[in-house]
């Protein structure tokens, strides 16, 4: 008995000393990503500060305003100001603080632009937590005390904050005054509310992003309303679930008799699976209206409040609400693809890889091993390309803003586009197949959640014999028993993302890089997946490295995801030559000699 005793204690002692040392390691590697992220962002407001000490295009319109909040003129307000006073708010809490100890004693500036520096402090924290949540989604498992899932390393899960946190059009914004960083980063807060369940605090936060940005009210309670549909929906009456490739009859009776929905991971799903996840979605919701009601009064309130702000203001936005009239604009989702494609190609890459080039020429570093994401077949791709180039013909808007403003690299993307009347039709192909690899990748990679083999021992999970603490927090429900033995993200994530993006894009007529910010981040933050060989790196990471060429293949490839390094040397080179350019490439108007113009997102 006393034997059995000393055992368990030992064995409790070495669980506690592995647990402080991943959490040691964990802290270790998140303040350096801190340091990277927070030092990149000073470097690059000093640098503005030394060429741009004056303000720059909006921001003479966020600074006039931002003061008259400083001189507590709170009824005053900017006409060419369509957002809400969030941004001001923050400057207001923080230029307070600083002047009540006696830091600051007149705002400049650069005083006001380093209210984004605060946003950049925290972003790699707010990042980090929700990609932890994001892991939990992926796996399909309860965490009990562990940092993270046992696939996924703390070096690949530090990089991936880090190049999320460079990502440019974000990087380039640390720097100016715009609302565009403290926007993002309140969805995010909003997001990770969600994925802890604490519903008082997310409406909360909900309500604060809706100060920054009216777009926001669709990512935090349209698309976080719609991860709650699926979550509340997926596992249904007890004992009930789907066969994989339901049929259309199974989908709609299982929904609407057992409120089931039939959810099956974008891994393995088909074309076809969108629709009848859509519709079984649609059908459930129905059915169980009475249930899920009680768990989507967060989001109700959330679109109440948001309503009665239309009301009270007459419309979305605040000020110059001649030049900025809500309209359909479907071309805007074409759009999003290849700037997804274009940030994101280092991550993309190894699907049109894959697809076009046989498995056994390729490397094994860059293989992902199966036949799901080939190429769309010609039946779905030749009526989605059809349908894109209707919508280029009829739904093309062009905003005056766009051509008369040569300071922006959208201008010059839409003089290559309107240069030839064909030139926007044949962009057509583009927009499809840099949608397959977005959505593609959103689901994850296939060798990690389809595997059939024993995956290795979990390093942290519970010795037999030994007390088990479970945590009494809230669980997310299960997934359904056809992809129990399987990772990856549901076609329900995605279409809440489709429907999120679509509803704050396709209102813009105006066609900015900044826009597409927070639909990036949340796509971004869902492929954020182990790479293939996650289950074999995760073998040689217990193996200890004795020769600097091993070192060097565990580093680049062999127990890191290599696309990491390719997206981090992607965004510093675009971010750097953005950055060159804006500082260096000033030019004049014939109409206003001696005043400077820059080049920027």
């Amino acid at each position: 008995m006393s034997e059995s005793i000393l055992d368990m204690e030992d064995g409790l002692r070495h669980s506690y000393q592995r647990k402080m040392e991943s959490l040691r390691i964990c802290a270790e590697s998140s303040f350096v990503t801190w340091l990277i992220v927070l030092g990149l962002s000073t470097f690059w407001h000093q640098c503005i500060e030394t060429v741009v000490p004056r303000p720059y295009l909006d921001e003479f319109f966020h600074i006039q305003q931002a003061e008259l909040y400083l001189q507590g003129r709170f009824s005053e307000w900017h006409p060419k100001i369509t957002t809400p006073p969030g941004l001001y708010l923050v400057s207001l809490l923080y230029l307070a603080f600083l002047s009540l100890v006696g830091i600051i004693h007149q705002v400049t500036v650069a005083d006001l632009r380093r209210t984004n520096a605060w946003a950049a402090a925290l972003f790699p924290f707010i990042c980090r937590s929700v990609l932890r949540g994001v892991a939990v989604d992926y796996d399909g498992i309860q965490l009990l005390d562990r940092t993270l899932p046992w696939l996924w390393s703390l070096a690949e899960i530090n990089h991936a904050v880090l190049n999320i946190c460079l990502f440019p059009p974000l990087f380039f914004f640390l720097g100016l005054y715009y609302t565009d960083v403290w926007s993002a980063l309140s969805v995010l807060i909003t997001i990770r509310l969600h994925q802890k369940m604490a519903t008082k605090y997310l409406v909360l936060a909900g309500i604060v992003s809706l100060f920054f940005r009216q777009t926001n009210i669709f990512w935090v309670a349209v698309y976080l309303g719609g991860l709650e549909v699926a979550r509340r929906l997926r596992r249904g009456r007890l004992g009930f679930e789907y066969v994989p490739s339901a049929t259309w009859s199974a989908v709609v009776s299982g929904s609407w008799q057992n409120l089931c929905i039939y959810d099956p991971l974008i891994a393995q799903a088909s074309f076809e699976d969108y629709v009848k996840t859509a519709l079984s979605i649609v059908t459930a919701s129905v059915g169980a209206f009475g249930i899920l009601l009680p768990y989507l009064k967060p989001y109700i309130i959330l679109l109440g409040a948001f309503g009665y702000f239309m009301l009270w203001n007459g419309g979305v936005v605040l000020g110059d609400k001649e030049n900025h009239v809500p309209s359909l604009h479907l071309a805007q989702m074409l759009y999003i693809w290849p700037y997804i494609m274009f940030f994101s190609f280092p991550l993309l890459y190894p699907y049109f890889l894959n697809a076009v080039i046989p498995q056994e020429y390729i490397p094994s570093p860059f293989r992902l091993g199966s036949t799901k994401h080939q190429i769309p077949r010609l039946i779905v791709a030749i009526p989605i390309i059809a349908i894109m180039l209707a919508v280029v013909h009829f739904n093309t808007i062009v905003h005056p803003f766009t051509l008369a403003d040569n300071r922006h690299y959208t201008f010059y993307v839409f003089r290559i586009l309107l240069r030839h009347p064909a030139n926007k039709y044949l962009a057509a192909p583009i927009y499809f197949y840099s949608a397959w690899a977005a959505i593609t990748a959103f689901g994850g990679l296939p060798n990690v959640q389809t595997s059939s083999k024993k995956l290795p021992d979990d390093p942290d999970a519970p010795k037999p014999g030994l007390p088990v603490r479970v945590s009494t927090r809230p669980r997310f429900p299960a997934a359904p028993k056809f992809s129990a033995h399987h990772r990856g993200h549901h076609v329900s994530t995605m279409l809440a993302w489709l429907l999120a993006s679509s509803l704050s894009l396709v209102t813009a007529p105006l066609v900015e890089p900044r826009y597409f910010i927070v639909p990036w981040l949340v796509w971004r933050l869902h492929v954020a997946s182990p790479w293939p060989t996650g289950a074999e790196a995760y073998k040689k990471r217990k193996k200890k490295i004795r020769t600097f060429k091993a070192w060097y293949k565990a580093v680049l490839y062999a127990q890191h995801d290599h696309r990491l390094w390719l997206e981090t040397v992607w965004f510093l080179a675009v971010n750097w030559g953005v950055c060159y350019v804006f500082l260096n490439w000033g030019f004049e108007w014939p109409q206003e000699k001696g005043k400077v113009q820059r080049f920027m997102w």
